[in-house]
């Protein structure tokens, strides 16, 4: 492995950024493993890139998409691949395709994503997850993406031929509980995929190997490889990984050992130091999960739950509840429901949420995991807010309920990873624009997990222009309207990149092409709060 010597002198290494990131002088190349580098007589190829899809389990809301949503972004891949006579086609899912985090399970069966010490409860909660996704909530979705090569041959008529049709899945961050367990790891796999574990190629998992730190580690046909944590090609001039390297919330910090060295999302893109702590930073439970898991679903069961078992049927309120999956941050979630006990409820129903509230944030502030995963400031912050909150709790309920909704502000004003602006520093620092990886010749840089569409052009002086692509989330999301009241809309981004091969040419030349497609979905049953159309936005309120 070709990696990047520099001297152990404190004053060298601080030169040797500055000089890497100025770009007076190139810094030494450096290796990444599954990096395609296709040959030049190749066909005419499609890269599809999608990321977020987030298929649940459906116990703390149900908010992915229909069938009908897919045929159509089928029949757009294959409209593509008739008119470019596309004899190859690379499909990437960028993360986070399951979710493993967001679901009741944990809370029913109490126990959390981050006690993966109670090996035999934590291996019965993901396995029951994960099959309730493939088999119950999802087994059309899953069926669509096993039948897509075979498919696309059929309707080219065999211009692309099914074994040159490649998906490529890599590590989200709510999918990494699949990874602790073999037995619903390759399940997902074999069920989910289709893809058989003895199918598996000795080199792909050599590279995945290596990629998290041991070449041999998933050497044996028995064992399913953890899915890559990026990918590239070459030819594509396309490098992606999810994103959730750069998020202090979604990734773990690891303190340095006489043996090991540590890293914080605060020191960037390492692969040398994560192949040496075997990517553990992004496979360890996080502070998120303990916001995702044990805050917001953990309330969405217990309150779904009183209020059925106090025969409290109010379907408005229902269909809110199920939707507060959908807000970023989380914490922006129980400000929506808060804001509902506002409006003109029955009085039950609202102590229940608002008690509910309270008992979880006290609980989410009880455990040590909360703070094993804070930078110090943040430790301070939420010791503080728990004897504040316990103090206000003994002076009154209005009180209490009010210092949750402030709270609730602050932290998610400091949850700023999912804002939708960056710096040109900040995409210097990106694997596919910096200098050490130059020599790859990527133009494009994909990202998923902040669930923003976005494109950034930035100059950094390479062979091509380079781009920024987040591709958002392939899930509803909720805006405000203006003036009151808020809607629910789908933004489906897919990027596509076209390598085309013109052979007719004297000689025969390349051709390279990309774009960003988004669908911007409305619908009477996005407009509708719940099956019976009881679309009361207005006496809702703003959206956070």
């Amino acid at each position: 492995m070709n990696t990047n010597t520099i001297n152990s002198s404190g004053s060298t290494k601080v030169w040797q950024k500055i000089i890497e990131y100025t770009g007076f002088a190139d810094a030494q190349d450096k290796h990444l493993e599954l990096i395609e580098n296709p040959p030049e007589d190749r066909p005419s190829r499609l890269c599809v890139s999608i990321s977020d899809i987030h298929l649940t389990d459906g116990t703390v809301g149900f908010q992915n998409l229909d069938n009908y949503t897919w045929d159509a972004f089928y029949s757009t891949i294959l409209q593509r691949c008739i008119k470019y006579k596309i004899k190859e086609l690379l499909f990437v899912l960028d993360g986070d395709i399951i979710d493993i985090i967001r679901s009741s399970r944990w809370a029913e069966n109490g126990i959390y994503p981050w006690e993966r010490q109670r090996k035999k409860e934590f291996s019965a909660v993901v396995n029951q997850i994960i099959v309730e996704i493939v088999e119950k909530q999802h087994q059309d979705f899953f069926a669509w993406l096993q039948e897509l090569p075979s498919k696309l041959e059929k309707d080219t008529k065999k211009t692309l031929k099914s074994e040159h049709v490649k998906v490529v899945i890599t590590l989200g961050n709510h999918d990494k509980e699949l990874f602790c367990d073999q037995k619903a790891l390759t399940y997902f796999y074999e069920q989910g995929l289709g893809i058989k574990l003895k199918d598996i190629s000795k080199q792909e998992r050599a590279a995945i190997g290596r990629m998290y730190g041991d070449e041999k580690m998933f050497a044996s046909v028995k064992k399913a490889p953890y899915l890559p944590f990026y990918y590239g090609d070459r030819g594509f001039r396309f490098f992606t990984t999810h994103g959730q390297w750069r998020d202090l919330e979604n990734s773990r910090a690891v303190d340095k050992t006489d043996d090991l060295p540590g890293w914080s999302a605060k020191d960037g893109w390492n692969s040398e130091i994560w192949q040496k702590l075997g990517l553990s930073p992004f496979l360890l439970p996080c502070f998120g999960d303990t916001v995702a898991a044990g805050v917001l679903s953990t309330f969405i069961y217990k309150v779904k739950k009183q209020l059925q078992e106090e025969g409290i049927d109010d379907p408005e309120l229902n269909c809110v509840i199920d939707e507060l999956d959908l807000y970023r941050p989380t914490y922006a979630a129980l400000t929506r429901i808060l804001q509902e006990t506002g409006a003109k409820r029955e009085k039950r129903a609202i102590e229940i949420i608002e008690d509910t509230i309270y008992v979880c944030i006290i609980d989410w502030l009880s455990w040590d995991f909360t703070y094993q995963t804070s930078p110090f400031l943040r430790c301070i912050g939420l010791k503080a807010a728990k004897i504040i909150l316990e103090f206000l709790n003994s002076l009154g309920h209005d009180i209490k309920i009010k210092a949750i909704a402030g709270l609730l502000k602050v932290l998610a004003f400091f949850s700023n990873h999912h804002e939708k602006k960056l710096s040109l520093k900040e995409m210097k620092s990106f694997p596919g624009f910096m200098q050490a990886y130059r020599h790859y010749g990527f133009q494009i840089h994909g990202e998923g997990h902040t669930h923003h569409p976005l494109q950034e052009e930035l100059n950094i002086k390479g062979e091509h222009p380079s781009t920024y692509i987040n591709l958002g989330t392939w899930r509803d999301q909720l805006i405000p309207r203006k003036n009151q009241g808020y809607r629910r809309r789908g933004v489906l981004r897919a990027l596509f990149i076209l390598d085309l091969y013109h052979e007719n040419n004297k000689p025969a030349k390349r051709s390279f092409d990309y774009f960003v497609q988004d669908v911007i979905r409305w619908s009477d049953d996005k407009d509708a709060l719940d099956k019976a159309d009881l679309a009361q936005t207005d006496t809702l309120g703003n959206m956070p």
